[in-house]
C-alpha cells in the first residue's frame, strides 16, 4: 500500500515535475509528510486544463452534519485489479476522473503491525507521479464542492519485496504524453492503460530505512532501486 507521502516545494524533484507538465509550481502546498484521510493535492484536468486541487486522500467519503468524511471503508488505495469491477469503489472513477498525485517521497511499511520495517523512497530525477482516482462531492451544509482521491495500488514488483511485499504503487512515468492521456477527460476507454498497470520503477529510486513514519531517523544504510 501507500500510506504516507511528503511534497516538497523547494525541491528541485517537485520542480521538475510541474514543469513537465506546465504547471506554476505556485500552485502546490508544501507538505512535510501526511498519512491517509489527510488534505493533500492532487494534479487533474477540469475542463480541459491541468489544476491543482486540495483533496482528502480517502476515496469513499459519507454525508455527516458537518459535511462529507472519510467513510468506514478503507479507500485511501485502490487495487488495480479492481479497477474493472463493475460496482467497486474505482470503476467510474478509473474512467472519469483520474489524477495525478504528486509526491517527492513516500514511506512504506513492511511486516507484521508492531514489527513494521519502514523505508522512505525517494526518486532520483523527477517527483512521483502516482497514478490516482478522484470523486467530487457536495457538502450538503455549505453547497461547497469538494474532492476525495486515492493511489491506485498494483501487484508487488519483484525488486520491492523488501520495501512492501504485498503492493506497489502506480509510479506514471514522468514522461508529458503519457501524463497528459491519463489525466484526459476525453478517454474512457481505459484499455490502453493495461501497460501501465504492470508494476514497474521509471526511474533510481533511494530508498533508506527509518524508525517510522513520524521519526523518520535512519536505522541503515541507503539502497537503490531500479527498474
Amino acid at each position: 500500500m501507500c500510506g504516507y507521502l511528503g511534497n516538497a516545494i523547494d525541491s528541485p524533484l517537485a520542480k521538475t515535475l510541474m514543469l513537465i507538465l506546465g504547471i506554476d509550481l505556485g500552485l502546490l502546498r508544501d507538505n512535510t509528510g501526511t498519512g491517509p484521510a489527510a488534505n493533500i493535492d492532487i494534479i487533474r484536468n477540469k475542463y480541459g486544463q491541468r489544476t491543482v486541487t486540495p483533496a482528502i486522500w480517502w476515496l469513499l467519503l459519507e454525508q455527516t452534519p458537518d459535511g462529507p468524511k472519510p467513510s468506514k471503508y478503507t479507500s485511501f488505495n485502490t487495487r488495480s485489479d479492481k479497477l474493472n469491477t463493475l460496482g467497486s469503489a474505482g470503476f467510474h472513477a478509473y474512467r472519469e476522473s483520474r489524477c495525478i498525485i504528486p509526491a517527492t517521497y513516500i514511506i512504506e511499511g513492511n511486516g507484521a503491525k508492531g514489527s513494521r520495517h519502514y523505508h522512505r523512497i525517494e526518486p532520483t530525477s523527477t517527483a512521483f507521479a502516482l497514478g490516482g482516482l478522484y470523486r467530487e462531492w457536495i457538502n450538503q451544509k455549505t453547497g461547497e464542492q469538494i474532492c476525495s482521491c486515492s493511489v491506485i495500488t498494483l501487484a508487488p514488483h519483484p525488486k520491492w519485496q523488501t520495501i512492501h511485499n504485498k503492493s506497489t504503487p502506480l509510479f506514471l512515468p514522468p514522461e508529458l504524453g503519457i501524463l497528459e492521456r491519463w489525466l484526459s477527460e476525453d478517454i474512457i476507454d481505459v484499455t490502453e492503460f493495461n501497460s501501465l498497470l504492470v508494476p514497474s520503477i521509471p526511474e533510481r529510486l533511494h530508498c533508506t530505512p527509518i524508525e517510522r513514519p513520524g521519526k523518520q531517523t535512519p536505522t541503515g544504510s541507503c539502497i537503490e532501486i531500479t527498474d
